[in-house]
């Protein structure tokens, strides 16, 4: 019994590997595919791309907006039940620390991958199914340079720019929330804000939020592309690249974390 417990654990061990050491490889791949994009396919590239930030970005704004709001309100609501000495001083750095710095890329990035990145990994599985991935290599076309490098991009785009919007909408509206209680009047509360935000939380949110898109697509469009050859392989596909690209943003949050304020 002890043995054959071992054994499954070797087992699962070196495939876990070797799927890890397979998706470096495919993020090899992406890059020379995008590095050698043809240059009569790019405007169909761009048009895809185009689509993935439409569907990534733009369709997941009122969503979006409405987590955004609630969160902003859920931070102030948690400050002031606190009663905490000098709240209109501390707020500004609260919601930086809390909101910009940490939970606004982490829920931004969720919520596409509740949206986008299941999105991407059935519908590359369902063209592995139907066998329109092998007829697209029978044919000369790079499935990395039409199906998968266009979708990183336009993933890292949208959720860069979902980021920042998902961190507005949540200090606006937790402005407008803190001047409706009467705790904090709008001129403290941004003053506050002022002093705690730093040029360099922008550019992080961008790299980190552009990060999080470009790997939730590459990891959801890679679980698409190996996906089975039946259709009952499309869930699995779709559960495996949502739980790799939770892990992954989760992974990468932390280390931002550790580099930066360690």
């Amino acid at each position: 019994m002890l043995v054959r417990t071992l054994e499954s654990l070797g087992r699962g061990t070196r495939t876990r590997g070797y799927r890890y050491i397979d998706r470096i490889r495919y993020v090899g791949a992406i890059l020379r595919s995008a590095l050698h994009y043809p240059a009569t396919t790019r405007p169909l590239g761009l048009r895809v791309i185009l689509n993935q930030i439409r569907f990534t970005a733009v369709q997941a704004l009122p969503f979006l907006s409405t987590i955004a709001l609630v969160i902003g309100v859920t931070v102030i609501v948690q400050a002031v039940a606190q009663r905490m000495f000098g709240l209109s001083d501390i707020l500004g750095r609260i919601l930086v620390t809390v909101v910009v710095r940490e939970l606004g890329p982490l829920l931004t990035a969720i919520i596409v991958i509740g949206r986008s990145g299941t999105a991407i990994a059935a519908e590359l599985a369902t063209d592995g199914v139907l066998g329109e991935t092998e007829a697209m290599e029978s044919m000369g076309v790079d499935p990395l340079q039409y199906l998968v490098a266009p979708r990183v991009i336009g993933g890292a785009i949208s959720v860069a720019l979902l980021t920042i919007y998902f961190d507005t909408i949540t200090l606006v509206g937790g402005s407008l929330f803190a001047w409706m209680l009467g705790e904090v009047s709008l001129n403290e509360y941004f003053s506050s804000l002022r002093l705690a935000l730093q040029p360099s939380d922008l550019w992080i949110t961008l790299i980190k939020g552009g990060l999080f898109g470009a790997g939730i697509a590459t990891l959801c469009s890679y679980e698409g592309l190996i996906g089975g050859k039946k259709p009952t392989d499309i869930p699995q596909c779709v559960t495996r690249g949502v739980v790799a690209s939770i892990l992954f943003v989760f992974l990468v949050s932390t280390i931002f974390s550790l580099v930066l304020y360690a």
